[in-house]
């Protein structure tokens, strides 16, 4: 049976029903995966990196502070990981699953691969830390001060990212000839359908 929030299931598990970790597993191991495979990872190297997390987790599971952010602290460990494992980005891993059409038709599965595909290169572009930031916050959905915490950056810091990255991606689709594939429009699409 599902818990219903992280804490209830930290809770569980600090109190001897370790099998409610799946509950755990189940909730982070896709984005987790997305998160690694964004950021440059294979799809080998962040099947492992993501098990290494959820594992590392459970081990620290105790030393989590209640009073803040799960999923702060669990992609704070991922990022980590990620750093100590020195990835480099590549072209065919950023933005691969996350955009999903909601009407599956040939010709919107076609959109959704040119606009990944774009959205691929678009990212690209960004410094890593930008990068970084940016999927956090749009793909993840955490909020400012749960990506300064990942980061080490301020609060303040990771606006300023958050802007400079979106001005960065702006010129990029203006430069290719406008918004045809509305990139950036599919982050707040997306941050709205989360939401509902």
């Amino acid at each position: 049976m599902e818990q219903t929030d992280d804490h209830s299931i930290i809770e569980a598990v600090l109190h001897g029903n370790k099998q409610a970790y799946t509950d755990i597993v189940r909730r982070y191991q896709n984005k987790l995966y997305g998160l690694f495979r964004k950021m440059g990872s294979s799809e080998a190297d962040a099947q492992d990196l993501t098990q290494e997390t959820l594992i590392k987790a459970y081990q620290k599971l105790a030393s989590h502070n209640p009073a803040k952010s799960f999923a702060g602290w669990i992609y704070t460990i991922a990022v980590n990981l990620q750093k100590d494992k020195g990835s480099k980005a590549r072209p065919d891993s950023i933005m691969q699953d996350d955009v999903r059409c909601e009407e599956e038709t040939p010709e919107s599965r076609l959109l959704q691969k040119e606009l990944r595909s774009e959205l691929d290169r678009l990212l690209e572009v960004l410094p890593e830390h930008y990068r970084l930031v940016f999927i956090l916050r749009y793909t993840n959905q955490l909020n400012h001060a749960e990506i300064a915490e990942i980061t080490g950056m301020s609060v303040r810091q990771i606006t300023n990212v958050i802007f400079r990255a979106k001005i960065s991606l702006r010129k990029v689709v203006k430069d290719k000839g406008g918004q045809r594939y509305g990139i950036l429009g599919a982050y707040r699409n997306e941050k709205s359908q989360s939401k509902s």
